[in-house]
């Protein structure tokens, strides 16, 4: 665990460099421009974006802490330049949990064999924790229904995009990372020692789907829990209906019809 709050700090003084902001300034504003032009509304709720690639680039450039500050940067000013709706805080701490998400696996990450595997677990990762559950979760309480009516749309879209999104990023991060490294020689140095580390890639892999693993798990229970509950809640007002409907029935009441609401 010690190499894996270590990742943060090393990613936190990463800030300390004028290289650092402004690398990640011209990152987010690539990434505001791709949310904008590059957008494709398939539903109120559901849209495609490619800025995932400017996000998911400053995480594997400055790590979890640099990628965290990035997210939360990005959504408040794509909210400002182009608001849709009332703001909503915990949208905004979905794009960060992204943005850490791609740090953890992909900062410290070389042109190797290594490269497409952390590509994989990391959106893979993003598009299960952040995209299914947390914002269909949100999404449903912001727009008033049912995460199970939500999420079979959303499930569709999003795991058909993901072999998508997987070969844009293997196409477009070693490229980014070759243009760095070109521009900035000799700047970034890989540190073996952290957990995610290419040495101790595979560790990490195991740690980071135990951990999916048991969240994804956790949201299935709580949404079981929540859909039992509801059908627990429907039979007893139907109960209760049928009970009131016999007592309109014994007092010989005519029970009043209630008016569609315009």
């Amino acid at each position: 665990m010690k190499g894996f709050f270590n990742l943060f700090v090393r990613s936190a003084k990463e800030l300390k460099s004028i290289r650092c902001l402004a690398v990640t300034s011209m990152l987010i504003a690539l990434d505001l421009v791709l949310k904008f032009t590059i957008t494709i509304p398939i539903t109120d709720s559901l849209k495609i974006s490619f800025a995932f690639i400017a996000l998911s680039a400053i995480g594997m450039l400055y790590g979890p802490t640099v990628g965290a500050l990035a997210g939360f940067i990005t959504d408040i000013l794509g909210f400002i330049i182009k608001p849709s709706g009332a703001f909503d805080i915990r949208y905004t701490l979905i794009e960060v949990l992204g943005a850490v998400i791609y740090g953890l696996f992909l900062y410290n990450a070389m042109r190797d064999k290594w490269m497409l595997p952390r590509i994989v677990v990391a959106k893979t990762l993003v598009v299960i924790v952040c995209n299914l559950f947390l914002t269909t979760l949100v999404s449903a309480s912001y727009y008033g229904k049912g995460f199970f009516a939500l999420f079979p749309t959303r499930a569709i879209k999003n795991l058909a995009q993901l072999p998508v999104d997987i070969f844009l990023l293997a196409l477009f991060l070693p490229f980014i990372l070759k243009a760095f490294e070109v521009v900035f020689k000799g700047v970034r140095k890989c540190d073996e020692n952290l957990v995610f580390s290419d040495a101790n890639v595979t560790k990490a892999f195991m740690i980071i789907i135990s951990l999916m693993l048991i969240i994804v798990c956790s949201l299935g229970l709580a949404g079981q829990y929540l859909k039992d509950r509801a059908d627990a809640l429907e039979d007893t007002i139907e109960s209760q209906q049928e009970e009131i409907d016999h007592l309109y029935s014994q007092l010989g009441i005519a029970k009043p019809i209630e008016e569609p609401a315009e």
